[in-house]
């Protein structure tokens, strides 16, 4: 896999939409995503915001399966290959911006009548129950030790005529491998859903 810093100009990353569009940019050729949910084996690549200031280009920390090329406008600011070789037992620094949701029957399901889905995800807003979505989502691969939760102002995107409203959060904190081949399957898929959008991409460190 490969690691790397990116920038993209302002214009194209004003609607978080965007930023994932553009991206692909950078991978000619690479089959589009095809899953139909979040725990399908992951294609492409995995991203997550590093700064996106009002009238600057964006920073972005860029995770994929094979080396990025130029493209036209976006900034590759460098570019490393990783191996990740975690072991069992082996203690872990975490970072991972995600989408922490549960899916719940559609109130409003008769009145949406184009909708085909009869359920709709909603935000885990408590810390308790973030804490609890985060635990049960590496249950497979580790057990926390310690994790503190950043909360984020709500991202607001278009999508064509539809708008949309995600609630990221950071989760920072210590974890012990007990499975290093499910680990190492986190690590590449990542978590959760909202990829698009930057959040999903599992960051760690030996301690």
């Amino acid at each position: 896999m490969f690691l790397s810093r990116v920038e993209i100009p302002w214009e194209f990353a004003r609607n978080p939409y965007n930023l994932h569009r553009q991206l692909w940019r950078l991978f000619p050729g690479e089959e589009k995503e095809t899953r139909s949910n979040g725990e399908e084996l992951r294609q492409g690549f995995l991203f997550r915001i590093e700064d996106n200031p009002t009238g600057r280009p964006a920073r972005l920390l860029v995770q994929s399966r094979r080396a990025p090329e130029a493209a036209a406008g976006i900034v590759i600011v460098g570019t490393r290959e990783i191996q990740p070789q975690p072991v069992a037992g082996q203690r872990l620094a975490f970072l991972l911006t995600a989408n922490p949701v549960k899916t719940i029957a559609d109130a409003q399901r008769d009145a949406k009548p184009s909708k085909k889905s009869e359920k709709c995800r909603v935000p885990l807003i408590k810390e308790e129950d973030q804490r609890e979505w985060i635990a049960r989502k590496l249950a497979s691969s580790g057990e926390i030790e310690a994790v503190n939760i950043l909360p984020h102002a709500p991202i607001y995107f278009r999508k064509g005529n539809r708008g949309g409203k995600l609630v990221p959060v950071t989760f920072e904190g210590v974890l012990r491998v007990n499975d290093p081949t499910r680990m190492t399957e986190l690590l590449g898929n990542g978590i959760g859903h909202a990829k698009a959008f930057g959040c999903g991409l599992l960051l760690v460190r030996r301690i």
